[in-house]
């Protein structure tokens, strides 16, 4: 329920405004499984497995609203004297329906083999393009079992894996190839419809094949090294592709494009210390991932407001007009007037377009430790991204020099903004009613995404055994624990969290929060 008081400016004009918010999404999953397992001679294991499954989704939601709340303190939405706009009830639904097989051998713990097939129908697509088939085969060798590596105590695990399969995507919108009308819009005082979305029968599955090739290593039974280099090619990517506004819609979705990802994912862990009394280990990852889009429909880039999607490029490439910061002279705003070089302008519309970065990390990831005396333990936990770009299109208004009007200025503006004794800054003067365009689409709002995250601290205490005996617990740990302590941020970012959606917006979302908590463990 959401309410717009007498004190808020649009809740004012109202005399109070409440609105009713009711939603439902449920998920149904029937699966069988028939399973088949035999070992040949004691050394050959072989496994198959054939299943069924089928998926069932609904969603419904509401939303009433009304106004003219009577008296001021009771905010029920039944005392509203009149009611607000059209009622709206909206049911979804989709399904799902899956066949698969899969089969796995080993031989004596050293080789190991794995194929599987499905076979997957969605309610999703178009009528010609339903059914996808999806397989995968993989292997693994552990050379540590191999005679010339057994009883070796310095590299005590080591084992090569490879793996090259096919996977489908199907998150779209539930009834995107469906030619459907909604009812509800009205002209004229006359009742009528709108189209919602086209019909697209030859609308089909987003398929990715995937290369991973792995090694694990253990190095005196301490210390544990994964490396995997991976790379995924996207054919048939499912993009909302614009389309003329004459149609009623802004957008559809098309399979119009291929993307490939390639990286190298690094893990260790182990530890460092192991006394009497004393435990001490530690872990790290990083991801090194690349994005390019390799293929669109007639290689014509898609152009949205501030992104663009290109052959060549990343997926999230940034693409708008370059900031140059202010007129120390006069505190005007100034961009970046060509595509390439240094000339200014204070007119925003005679400026091109620029590539300013990708919101993809160039490496991302995290690292801990842990230590243990005794009865005690304390862990550490740090995640962070690097090399990435995040666009804070609520800056707009939170940073807007005046062409708001009515919003009040942030500390940051009011600290940093343009004046006789404040020449050389980035922020432009305030202005109330500004004209000038500070606020448009720039790079003024696009910062680095760089961030280390203190994510958790925890401190806990395991009671001896034999204090537990007599209430028949078998043990006991006291803990207490904070989550999101503090965030490292780059020096030019503005904004409470630059970690956000996977597009790089930051668009009005809360920071993450500060949870302290305690608790007790118990075991029986």
């Amino acid at each position: 329920y959401d309410f717009w008081s007498w004190y808020n400016n649009q809740g004012a004009s109202d005399n109070g405004r409440g609105t009713q918010y009711n939603s439902n999404t449920t998920t149904i999953t029937w699966t069988n499984t028939l399973n088949w397992m035999h070992t040949f001679n004691e050394k050959h294991n072989l496994n198959i497995m054939l299943g069924q499954e089928a998926q069932w989704k609904n969603y419904w939601n509401e939303k009433y609203a009304g106004i003219n709340f009577p008296l001021r303190g009771y905010r029920e939405l039944n005392m509203a004297g009149s009611s607000y706009g059209n009622p709206s009830y909206v049911t979804r639904q989709a399904r799902l329906a899956s066949l698969f097989i899969n089969a796995s051998y080993d031989y004596q713990g050293k080789y190991y083999g794995q194929v599987s097939f499905r076979r997957d129908g969605s309610s999703v697509f178009g009528s010609n393009n339903r059914w996808g088939n999806f397989w995968s085969v993989g292997g693994k060798w552990r050379v540590s079992e191999e005679e010339f590596l057994k009883d070796n105590d310095l590299l005590t695990n080591l084992a090569l894996r490879a793996s090259y399969g096919t996977v489908g995507n199907q998150d779209i919108d539930w009834y995107a190839a469906r030619g459907f009308y909604s009812a509800g819009y009205n002209y004229d005082s006359t009742p009528g419809i709108v189209p919602e979305s086209l019909n697209l029968p030859d609308l089909g599955w987003e398929t990715s094949k995937k290369l991973n090739i792995g090694l694990d290593i253990t190095f005196a039974r301490k210390w544990n090294l994964t490396v995997d280099f991976y790379n995924e090619a996207t054919s048939n990517m499912l993009f909302e592709l614009p389309v003329s506004q004459v149609t009623g819609l802004s957008e559809v979705y098309q399979n119009i494009g291929s993307m490939r990802n390639r990286g190298v994912e690094i893990g260790l862990n182990g530890t460092i210390l192991q006394t009497k009394g004393w435990t001490w280990t530690a872990y790290a990852n990083v991801t090194f991932n690349q994005n390019r889009i390799t293929e669109l429909s007639g290689g014509k880039p898609i152009e949205d407001t501030y992104t663009i999607k290109q052959e060549g490029y990343p997926l999230r490439q940034f693409y708008m007009v370059e900031y140059a910061g202010v007129d120390p002279n006069t505190g005007n705003p100034l961009w970046y007037k060509n595509e390439t070089g240094d000339e200014t302008t204070t007119n925003w519309n005679e400026c091109a377009k620029r590539y300013l970065g990708s919101a993809d990390p160039k490496a991302y990831g995290g690292f801990g430790t842990r230590v243990q005396w005794k009865n005690f333990d304390f862990s550490a936990d740090f995640n962070y991204r690097l090399g990435g770009k995040v666009y804070a299109l609520s800056n707009r208004s939170y940073l807007s020099a005046g062409s708001k009007g009515n919003i009040t200025p942030t500390t940051y503006l009011y600290e940093h903004a343009w004046t006789e004794n404040n020449r050389y800054t980035d922020v432009p003067k305030y202005i109330y009613g500004n004209t000038s365009g500070e606020n448009n689409h720039s790079s003024r709002f696009l910062y680095s995404g760089n961030f280390l995250r203190v994510k958790n601290l925890q401190l806990g205490y395991t009671l001896p055994k034999q204090l537990l005996k007599k209430a028949l617990i078998d043990n006991m740990r006291i803990y207490v624990s904070v989550d999101n302590i503090y965030t490292f941020k780059a020096k030019d970012f503005i904004g409470y969290d630059p970690e956000t959606y996977t597009s790089g917006l930051i668009a009005y979302q809360y920071p993450s929060t500060r949870t302290f908590l305690a608790g007790i463990t118990l075991g029986f």
